[in-house]
C-alpha cells in the first residue's frame, strides 16, 4: 500500500513539472535597446532617426514594436515596426519619426513608451522585455544649428566648432560617417534635424542609393549642402553632380577674402541659375546654386586641408556660409508652426458644414407640430368623436417628427465620412510645392480609420484632449514602408471629428509665370497659372494690401493693371484675422475664416516674408497626396499658394522709400540677448536688456552707383532704448539724441556700399512697458537715367 502511495505522489510530482510554464522555453525573451537622432541629440520640432537593437534570447518572435511618442503638447502617436526574430536572432532597425518631445500636459511622461506586441498591434497582446522601457535623448531648441559631416578624417574640419551664428543657439557639429553602430539613414524625414551637410573630399558617390536620395530629397524640402572643391568633385558627389554651381578651371594660389594667406584656389566661373556668393577681383571663391526650398553651396578651394582650415580667419570666413536657418520660434510665441496651426486653422478646419441646421426651418417644424397637434388634432377627433385616438396619434406624430428633423440633419453624415483639407503651401526654385496641412476627418460610423500618404507628406495626429493621460498610440498607429506610410486612426466615436496634420512637399507641381512692372505708380503685366489646378482670389501681396486681380484655370493667364503708391512694391507683410478663439456664425463666415486664418498663419512660414511681395490664390482642389483607404468619403479643400517675386522697376528721377520697402533684420550683439516680435506689427517687440544690431538694406533693384541720398530720416520712441547709427566714413556709431531726427547733406554717409543702414540698440532695465517700437527710417532721393 505504501508503495503504491509513494509511486503515485512520484508520479503526481513528474507530471506537474511538465504541467507548469516554462518562460524559457515556450516564449520570446527578449532585450531591446534604443537611442534617438543622431548621438541620442534630437531637435524640437524636427525630423529625426530612431533605432532599435532587438535580441531575442527565446523562442521565435513575430509581431510589431510600438513606440508612443508625443510631437509637441497636442500632437502624438504610436509607431508600429514590424519584427521577426528567431531564437537567438538580433536585429538593429532604423526608422524615422517627423518630431519627438518631452512635452505632455498631463504632467510627467509615462513610464514606458516602448511596447512590444506579440501577434501585432492590432490584435495582438503586450509582453514584457528587459532594456529601457522609454526613449531619453537629449533635446534641443530649434534654434540650436545642427552641422553633419561626411569626412574621412574629423579633424580637417574642428574649426566648424567655432563658427559665429548670430541668432542660434550654440553649434553642435556631427560627423556622420565616423560615428559607431549607426548607418546612414535611407529616409528623407530622418536628416530634417540637420541644417547643414558639409561634405569635405569624400566619395559620396559610394553612398547606397537610397541614401544619396534621401540626401537630396532632404535638400529640396529646405537642406543645405557646402561643399569645398577637388580635381575629382565630379565623380565624388554622386547625384549632387549635376547641381555644382561652379565651373572649374585650373588651380593657383590666391589670397581669400578673410584668410590671411593665399591658398590653392580653382579658377572658376558660375554656371547659370547659380549665384557667387563670395568673389574678388574677378575670381569667384564660392557660388550657391538653389534646388527646391535648399540650396548646394561650393567653395572654389578645398574645405578641410591644413593650409585653409588651421588660418586664424577661417572659422569667421566660413561662419557666412553657415545663416542662422529661419525656425519663426518666437514670432509664434514659441510654439512650434503644427500646435500654432492647431489653433489657427484646425479649430477652424474642424467645423463641417453639416454641423448647421437651418434655424428657420427648424422653428417652422416646431410651429407645425404645435399647431397640428393642438388645435387642428383636437377639432378634428372631437368632430369625429375619436378623442380617444390621441393617445396613439401624439406619440407616433412625434416620433416620425423626430425622425423627420434626424434624417434631415444627418443626411450629410450618414453616406459617407467628410474630410476638410486646409493647407498653405509655398512654390520653390524647381517648381515644387512646399507647406503645411490640416485634414479633418468627420465620421459617419464607429472603428478604425486609414490614410495613406507618401513618404514626402508627414502625418501626426491631433491628440483629442490635450490634458488627457491617455497614451498617444491608443488614439492612432503610424506605419512606414519603403514608398508610402498609413496612419490608422483608432477607435473613433460615431460623427465625431478627428485631425491628422503635416508637412508636405510636392514635387513638380507648377507655378505662376509672373511679369509684372511697376512704374509711374502702376503695375502692369501678366500672370499665367502652370498648375494643373483652377486657382480663385489672385492677389498681388505687397505690405499688408492684397490687390485682388481674378482667377485662373490651368494655362490661362491674367492681365494685370493695378494702381499702387510708391515706385517699389513692398515686401508682404503680416495681415488677417485670427478666428481661433472666435464663433463662426454661417457658412458664409466658415468660409472666409478658412482663408483668413491660412494668410495669417502663412507669413511666418513664407521664405522671403519681409524681403519680397507675393502672389497668392486659394485652389479647391485636394492636392496634399493623402487619402482614406477602403471607404469613399466627401472631401472638402482650400488651399493657399505663395510664389514670391521680383517686378521689373523703372525708376528715375525722385524716390522715396518708406521703411516697409527696405528688408530689416533684427539680431543680438552678443548672441544672448532675447527679444520676440509679439504681435503681427513688425516693428513691434519684446526686449529683454541687452545691445541689439537693427539692419535695413535698400531694395537689390536700386542701382546705388545711380542714386543720390538728399535725407535720410529716422524715428525712435521708448524711454529705455538707446539708438546710435553707423556712420560709414567714419566707422564708429553716433548716438541718435532726438525722437525724429533727419539728415539732409550727411544721408550718404549713413548708408553702406551694399545698401545697409546699421544701428545699434542699446535696452535697459525699465520699469514701463518692455515692448518697444524698433526705430524706423525713411530715405528720399533722386536716381538718375
Amino acid at each position: 500500500m505504501h508503495k503504491r502511495l509513494l509511486a503515485f505522489f512520484v508520479f503526481a510530482l513528474f507530471m506537474s513539472l511538465f504541467a507548469m510554464p516554462q518562460p524559457s522555453l515556450a516564449a520570446p525573451q527578449i532585450t531591446i535597446d534604443s537611442s534617438a537622432g543622431f548621438q541620442n541629440k534630437v531637435k524640437y520640432e524636427k525630423g529625426l532617426p530612431l533605432q532599435f537593437t532587438v535580441t531575442n534570447e527565446g523562442s521565435a518572435f513575430s509581431g510589431d514594436l510600438v513606440l508612443s511618442f508625443s510631437e509637441t503638447y497636442n500632437l502624438g502617436a504610436g509607431m508600429a515596426l514590424p519584427i521577426e526574430l528567431a531564437e537567438g536572432e538580433s536585429k538593429t532597425l532604423q526608422i524615422a519619426s517627423s518630431g519627438l518631445s518631452d512635452m505632455y500636459y498631463s504632467g510627467a511622461p509615462s513610464d514606458q513608451s516602448i511596447f512590444l506586441f506579440e501577434g501585432g498591434w492590432e490584435k495582438g497582446k503586450s509582453i514584457k522585455f528587459k532594456g529601457k522601457k522609454t526613449i531619453q535623448p537629449s533635446y534641443y531648441t530649434p534654434m540650436s544649428l545642427f552641422v553633419a559631416t561626411l569626412t574621412d578624417n574629423p579633424d580637417r574640419l574642428l574649426p566648424l566648432k567655432q563658427l559665429t551664428v548670430p541668432t542660434s543657439e550654440g553649434i553642435e557639429v556631427f560627423h556622420l560617417n565616423q560615428l559607431k553602430e549607426f548607418t546612414l539613414p535611407t529616409e528623407v524625414q530622418a536628416w530634417d534635424m540637420i541644417d547643414y551637410l558639409v561634405i569635405d573630399e569624400f566619395a559620396y558617390s559610394d553612398l547606397p542609393a537610397p541614401t544619396q536620395k534621401a540626401v537630396l530629397q532632404w535638400i529640396q524640402q529646405g537642406g543645405h549642402v557646402v561643399t569645398g572643391s577637388t580635381t575629382n568633385l565630379q565623380a565624388e558627389l554622386g547625384n549632387l553632380s549635376e547641381y555644382l554651381p561652379l565651373e572649374l578651371a585650373d588651380v593657383k594660389d590666391v589670397k581669400v577674402p578673410g584668410l590671411e594667406t593665399a591658398v590653392p584656389v580653382f579658377q572658376a566661373t558660375v554656371k547659370e541659375g547659380a549665384t557667387a556668393k563670395l568673389q574678388k577681383d574677378g575670381q569667384v571663391f564660392a557660388a550657391t546654386q538653389p534646388i527646391g526650398s535648399g540650396s548646394l553651396t561650393q567653395m572654389s578651394f578645398s574645405l578641410g586641408d591644413e593650409t585653409v582650415s588651421s588660418q586664424e580667419g577661417y572659422s569667421q570666413m566660413m561662419s557666412s556660409f553657415f545663416p542662422a536657418v529661419a525656425t519663426n520660434y518666437n514670432s509664434m510665441g514659441g510654439q512650434s508652426i503644427l500646435d500654432y496651426m492647431i489653433y489657427e486653422v484646425g479649430n477652424v478646419n474642424e467645423l463641417f458644414e453639416s454641423f448647421e441646421v437651418s434655424k428657420p426651418f427648424i422653428l417652422a417644424i416646431v410651429l407645425l407640430y404645435i399647431l397640428l397637434i393642438v388645435p387642428v388634432l383636437y377639432i378634428v377627433l372631437k368632430k369625429k368623436d375619436k378623442r380617444e385616438y390621441a393617445w396613439v396619434i401624439i406619440p407616433a406624430v412625434a416620433i416620425l417628427t423626430s425622425i423627420g428633423l434626424f434624417a434631415f440633419g444627418a443626411k450629410d453624415r450618414i453616406g459617407n465620412p467628410q474630410i476638410q483639407q486646409t493647407g498653405f503651401f509655398e512654390v520653390d526654385a524647381d517648381s515644387g510645392l512646399k507647406g503645411y496641412y490640416v485634414n479633418s476627418l468627420l465620421s459617419n460610423r464607429g472603428g478604425n480609420y486609414e490614410f495613406t500618404a507618401p513618404t514626402s507628406t508627414t502625418m501626426t495626429s491631433r491628440i483629442a484632449n490635450e490634458f488627457s493621460s491617455t497614451e498617444p498610440y491608443l488614439s492612432a498607429i503610424l506605419e512606414s514602408g519603403a514608398t508610402n506610410s498609413q496612419m490608422t486612426l483608432r477607435d473613433m466615436r460615431y460623427w465625431s471629428v478627428q485631425s491628422i496634420m503635416g508637412q508636405s512637399y510636392i514635387e513638380d507641381s507648377g507655378d505662376f509665370n509672373i511679369d509684372l512692372t511697376v512704374a509711374d505708380e502702376k503695375i502692369t503685366g501678366t500672370i499665367q497659372n502652370n498648375f494643373p489646378f483652377a486657382v480663385e482670389e489672385v492677389s498681388i501681396w505687397t505690405g499688408t494690401r492684397l490687390m485682388d486681380v481674378g482667377e485662373l484655370n490651368p494655362g490661362e493667364t491674367l492681365k494685370v493693371n493695378e494702381t499702387v503708391q510708391s515706385a517699389i512694391l513692398s515686401p508682404a507683410a503680416p495681415v488677417g484675422q485670427s478666428y481661433a478663439y472666435q464663433p463662426v456664425a454661417n457658412l458664409k463666415e466658415l468660409e472666409k475664416a478658412r482663408r483668413q486664418t491660412l494668410l495669417s498663419t502663412s507669413f511666418e512660414q513664407l521664405s522671403k516674408n519681409g524681403k519680397s511681395p507675393y502672389v497668392v490664390a486659394y485652389t479647391k482642389d485636394a492636392i496634399v497626396p493623402i487619402t482614406l483607404e477602403n471607404q469613399r468619403a466627401s472631401v472638402e479643400s482650400i488651399h493657399l499658394i505663395a510664389q514670391s517675386f521680383k517686378p521689373q522697376l523703372t525708376l528715375k528721377g525722385d524716390i522715396t522709400l518708406n521703411v516697409d520697402a527696405l528688408t530689416m533684420n533684427l539680431v543680438a550683439a552678443n548672441n544672448t540677448g532675447f527679444f520676440e516680435n509679439v504681435s503681427n506689427d513688425p516693428y513691434l517687440y519684446y526686449f529683454e536688456p541687452g545691445e541689439f544690431d537693427l539692419t535695413y538694406t535698400l531694395p537689390e533693384e536700386i542701382d546705388l552707383k545711380k542714386s543720390t541720398w538728399t535725407e535720410l530720416a529716422l524715428t525712435k520712441t521708448g524711454q529705455n532704448v538707446t539708438v546710435s547709427i553707423l556712420n560709414v566714413d567714419s566707422g564708429s556709431y553716433e548716438e541718435i539724441t532726438e525722437s525724429n531726427q533727419k539728415f539732409a547733406e550727411k544721408a550718404k554717409q549713413y548708408i553702406g556700399p551694399e545698401g545697409a543702414i546699421k544701428l545699434k540698440l542699446k535696452i535697459t532695465e525699465s520699469s514701463g512697458n518692455p515692448e518697444v517700437v524698433v526705430p524706423k527710417v525713411k530715405l528720399k532721393g533722386v536716381i538718375a537715367p
